[in-house]
This record gives C-alpha cells, structure tokens and sequence, in this order.
C-alpha cells in the first residue's frame, strides 16, 4: 500500500509496448473508485497509448463498443464490472501477448474469475496492497486464475491445508506461493519512509452510553444467557447494537434533534466518550497544523461526526460508499491542494481504503475498528505512503471493558497467529466467529459495568 503499484504496472506496460514485446491490447480491470485515478496515471506516464475506459449503464457501455473500442496499439481499461464485457471478436482474444491486470476490491469472486478465464490471456498480473486477508478458498480461486493448470482441485486443496496454524503446513504453503508471488515492503523499497505509531486509546463511556449499554444487555438476557441458547444470528445482532452504543447513543432511534435537522452541539459531544475524546485531541492537532484522516465503519456515525466539525467550526471533506468517481476524486483534490483549508476527512473504512493518497494528513483517527484487522491497515496506509514527510500518528479508539475490548484482543491474537503464514489473514474468514467467541465477547465487561451501578446504588 503506498508503495506505488499503479505507475509501476503502466510504465512497465508502456516499456513492453515501447521495447516491442507487445502491442497489447491490456485489459486493466480495477475498483470502480480508482478509475479516475488509473486514467490521469496513464496520461501523465503512458500519453501513447489509446485508453478507453468502460464503465458505466448499459447504454453507456455500449456505445463505447460501438464507437471506441479499437485494438491497434492500445491500452484498454475496464472498471469493477468488466466481467460484464461481451466484446464480439476482439473481446475474447487478448492476443498471443495480451496482458490482464486485476486490482482487487472482492479477492473471491468467481464470477468475475470465470468471466476473465472466458478470454484468452497469456498473461495476467494480480496487484493487492493488502498482505492477502483471504481465507483459504479465496486463494485458491487467485491461484486459479493464475495458473488454472496446476490449481484445478479446490476441495483437495482445501484438506491439504486443513490446520494452517502447524509450522509444517505453513512451510508447505511458503513454498507453495513463492513462485507466484513478488512481496515488496515499504521497507525495502522506501528507506526513508517516516516512522508511524499506532496508539490503542482507552475510551470511557459517558453516563447515555452506559444506561444505553445495560439497556441492550437487559433486554437480551434469554439469548446472553447460555441456558438460553441465543443463536449466532442473534448474538451477531447484539455484538452490533453494542457496537454503535460504544461509537454514540444518536445512532439509536429517536435522538433530539434541532429545527434545523441537526443536533445539538454540545448534548450530541457530552453523549460520546469518544467525542468528548475527540473534541479535545483536535483542538490540540489543530493549534499544531496536523491535519486527520477520521475513519468509521458507520456512514450514520459519519453523519453525526459531520455535524459535530460543523459545530466546532472545523472545515472538511467526506468520502463513503454512497460518494463515487468524480466527486469522490475532486473531494481528494481539494484536500490535497497546496494550501487547502480543510483540517479533516471523514471516511468510510471500507470505501476510503483502496486507491486513496492522503498523504497531506499526517495523523489518523480510527473511530472503530473493522472486525478485520487488514482493513484498518488498508485505511490508515492512505495516509503512509510514498509522499508523506512527516511521522504519521495512528490513534484507534476502543471504548474499555466493552465489546469492542475484547474484539480488538482476539483481532490481535489471530493476527500473530497468522503471521508467520507469507500473507496474513489466511485460514480465517474476516468476521467468522464461532458462537463461544460471540459470547466471550458479549459479555466481556457487564460484571465491572453492573457492579458500579450496584455501588452506586
């Protein structure tokens, strides 16, 4: 992440072009958000090559068919949804010498790698920033792609690296991987590199937030209650209205709101520990010209984060799921400008952690975690990365003796588990929890909580 992936594969493109190896066409196929991003590359490091970008409705699309798809000497791109391409002739055959690229958003789908086998390829690179998070099937349908030949038994596959936690099997998988894949760490290729610290903030709840927390675990005492036998559905349900009580209170149902739509300022911030945390670390960034890169999974805590830097007076931009292509590019733009005024942006962990460069923001706010730890890696390299000069600080509230506690220990435990594997994150699909962990988790806390309202009392 950071490290440069997208101007490397199109200058190497343009060198195979260049040098003669291969006139193409190259079907580039990346996130629908990074499009705009592959084009500008292209143009500033390839500017002789023909690039079509394929995207859009139907209709759109096909009209581009019609009138400019050419395959003399070109590069061709296509977003998430290129398996959508049904191209007469050409589309079919990349050339002796065609080059597929993948940039991958859904590491798993087999869809849009059956699709792709469909054409003919005689080559095809695969770019991931993330140390791969899949769980073993979806690496074998990568490994599939690439080499269908030798990776065509899935089930055998799946048996032969049952327990992925033995030394001998991870060997086994290290050698299995090695010939398929180039790993470069900002390490060995940015010697300069500023440092980053990640800090774990311990959050109190405030007084709303506790009476909200036992509210929760009250009502649901039958299925907290191992007699009672919730099922993971429902403890799943439970672990998340937790999950927003620790975030905000006004992300239940009815909050007070002011004629205007919005709430107010200081009854929405004495609500939250963390925005009470919030409220005094970006005063103190701000008297010292950081400028922060807040993530949430919530696009409703988003909203309430929005509503909060207006009442504080402080300017920002906003990227989330419901914010694609152009305007999410011209949001990045204007923060990154020389001299922008805007101290923050708001991000969705999910939709602002692919293709990004916020090198401008030197310091990140995770306002809650992803259950999988890589995704929270993948949002906080938007801002370490090639371009940034200064020491990146990392600040991941986690509200203390909660659910969201204990999911950061067992998050951390399964990550060194995992690491001696080439890639982390394999054997364990991200949020795959069994319903003992569930438990554990759920009720990791409510002794200390109950008991100080029993003091109290």
């Amino acid at each position: 992440m950071g490290l440069g992936k997208t101007i490397q594969t199109i200058v190497f493109l343009y060198s195979l072009y260049k040098e003669g190896h291969t006139k193409g066409p190259f079907l580039v196929s990346a996130p629908l958000s990074t499009i705009i991003n592959w084009e500008r590359e292209f143009q500033m490091w390839a500017p002789a090559f023909y690039v079509v970008t394929y995207t859009g409705d139907k209709d759109s699309r096909a009209i581009i068919r019609e009138n400019e798809f050419s395959f003399d000497d070109n590069a061709m791109k296509g977003g998430k949804k290129a398996f959508k391409m049904k191209v007469s002739g050409a589309g079919d055959n990349f050339g002796d010498k065609g080059v597929a690229l993948g940039q991958l958003v859904a590491f798993g789908d087999e869809g849009f790698f059956r699709v792709l086998n469909g054409y003919k390829i005689e080559h095809k690179l695969l770019l991931t920033g993330t140390p791969l998070q899949n769980n073993l099937e979806e690496l074998f349908h990568l490994l599939n792609f690439l080499t269908p030949e030798r990776f065509n038994n899935l089930e055998g596959f799946l048996e032969e690296f049952a327990d992925i936690s033995k030394e001998d099997q991870i060997k086994k998988l290290h050698d299995l991987l090695g010939p398929h894949m180039l790993r470069r760490l900002k390490a060995d290729v940015f010697k300069n590199m500023p440092a980053k610290t990640e800090l774990i903030v311990r959050v109190e709840l405030s007084p709303m937030q506790k009476k909200y927390y036992k509210y929760i675990l009250t009502r649901n005492f039958e299925a907290l209650n191992s007699r009672g036998g919730g099922n993971q559905v429902s403890l799943l349900n439970i672990m998340m209205d937790l999950k927003k009580c620790c975030n905000h209170p006004y992300l239940f149902p009815e909050p007070p709101k002011l004629p205007s739509g919005a709430y107010e300022g200081g009854a929405l911030i004495k609500a939250s520990g963390k925005l009470l945390l919030l409220q005094k670390m970006l005063r103190k960034l701000k008297e010292q010209n950081h400028r922060v890169l807040i993530f949430s999974q919530m696009t409703k805590m988003l909203d309430l984060l929005e509503d909060f830097l207006d009442y504080e007076g402080y300017k920002y931009e906003r990227i989330d799921g419901g914010i694609t292509g152009a305007l999410r590019q011209e949001a990045i733009d204007r923060f990154n400008a020389p001299g922008a005024q805007q101290f923050c942006f708001l991000l969705s962990t999910r939709a602002g952690g692919l293709g990004i460069n916020l090198a401008t923001a030197d310091t990140v706010v995770i306002f809650d975690s992803d259950w999988n730890p890589h995704n929270d890696i993948q949002a906080f390299s938007r801002a370490h990365r090639i371009g940034q000069a200064n020491k990146v600080m990392i600040y991941r509230f986690v509200t203390r003796a909660s659910v969201e506690e204990r999911i950061t220990q067992v998050a951390k435990r399964k990550m060194m588990l995992t690491h001696l594997v080439v890639r982390p994150g394999l054997g364990s699909k991200a949020g795959s929890m069994s319903k003992q962990e569930l438990d554990d988790i759920l009720k990791f806390g409510t002794e200390e909580l109950f008991k100080d309202e029993n003091e109290g009392q």
